[in-house]
């Protein structure tokens, strides 16, 4: 899998991709998490322009879209429960595959790659999504509120080096 930025000439590919998405949250229990519309194009679009929106592509095309932007994030400013840390972050957001296995890790790998301290949020009933969180590591924080009023669940993941054989994280280096 490779992961490139993402072009206008993309967004018709994206917008398929939220559909899929929206679909299939829809099929498995998790039917509120997007509403009809959003994300949508001008969230693509505005995402494309600032050069924050990624595609995760194969041999034979795109396999899946995502959003890796640079904090802060109004969204995160206020949160029922704490952050593990203070530290500048990145946010992970519109993650959204249409075919293939392992989209999520090679995500957050990248997402990791960039940045030392990642946020990303997700609904209660998206299982799959919340159980790819916590198994690259990343760690519940609480509920926040996002912009249509629904709760959100918390997440967020602090890269750890060894440093003389302890681990330190990046509001301790």
């Amino acid at each position: 899998m490779q992961i490139q930025i993402a072009s206008p000439d993309d967004l018709e590919f994206i917008e398929s991709a939220y559909e899929h998405a929206r679909a299939f949250m829809q099929a498995h229990g998790n039917a509120t998490q997007w509403p009809e519309g959003y994300p949508g194009r001008i969230d693509a679009e505005e995402d494309v322009a600032r050069g924050h929106c990624f595609l995760v592509a194969d041999d034979e095309g795109p396999l899946a879209v995502f959003t890796l932007a640079p904090g802060p994030d109004e969204t995160y400013a206020s949160i029922d429960g704490a952050w593990h840390s203070d530290a500048d972050y990145h946010v992970i957001h519109r993650v959204a595959a249409v075919r293939g296995r392992g989209i999520a890790r090679a995500v957050f790998g990248f997402a990791a790659e960039h940045a030392d301290y990642l946020r990303c949020d997700t609904h209660e009933d998206n299982a799959p999504m919340r159980h790819a969180l916590e198994s690259f590591g990343f760690r519940e924080c609480g509920t926040i509120t996002v912009a249509n009023g629904t709760q959100r669940v918390a997440y967020d993941w602090i890269k750890e080096t060894l440093h003389r054989g302890a681990l330190a994280s990046p509001t301790t280096r």
